[in-house]
């Protein structure tokens, strides 16, 4: 049973009123916003990077769930994984929750991503099935920067996938070296890669 002063000692998490004032704007689900106010309550007790089975306990939503939801919130820039150097030695992930507000600066309203939030997904779903597992946070992240940043397109990323199960190597690191070396070759779409293709077939 909690007390009044299990109440007291609780204390607050502190979530900017521009966020509650704009939730239908920011196109934020409910879930989502939960998910975030349980991040913020981590951090302002200095829990950067909380465990998933922490936000389980917390939220009660499933691992699958949990997941889901913070790739929804990298794709729309409500947050994202940064890392930093921990008494100058070692690197330590951290949810970095300010990006949203960006978003309500308007600075991302018009350009989340250049690739079609649908494709996205399907290419996250397409992995997790080749892969056996869920993705975590870090490689929802690294998938949705090769996208945003390196510019790679969802259908090229889906063969750098395919050639990574034919070699039977189910890592995203495989998967970086392959789009790294098509990149060399300035190679962004499928269609250069097969022309590439062509070219060595040829010699």
């Amino acid at each position: 049973m909690i007390s009044q002063k299990d109440i007291i000692n609780a204390g607050t998490t502190s979530i900017n009123n521009l966020i509650l004032l704009h939730l239908q704007d920011l196109e934020m689900s409910s879930d989502e916003f939960l998910l975030y106010c349980n991040l913020k309550m981590f951090q302002e007790q200095q829990v950067f990077f909380p465990s998933t089975q922490q936000l389980i306990t917390d939220t009660g939503f499933s691992e699958g769930k949990i997941y889901q939801l913070v790739q929804s919130m990298i794709q729309k820039h409500f947050i994202k994984i940064d890392s930093q150097t921990v008494k100058g030695q070692k690197y330590q992930d951290y949810y970095d929750l300010s990006p949203i507000y960006q978003v309500l600066l308007g600075e991302q309203l018009n350009s989340r991503t250049s690739a079609n939030l649908n494709d996205i997904q399907t290419l996250f779903q397409k992995i997790e099935v080749e892969f056996g597992r869920p993705l975590s946070p870090i490689e929802q992240q690294t998938i949705q920067a090769w996208i945003v940043d390196d510019h790679y397109s969802v259908p090229l990323i889906m063969l750098a996938l395919k050639e990574a199960v034919l070699n039977q190597a189910y890592s995203l690191k495989y998967m970086d070296r392959i789009l790294l070396n098509w990149e060399k070759n300035n190679i962004k779409t499928p269609e250069q890669l097969q022309n590439y293709n062509k070219r060595l077939e040829g010699y």
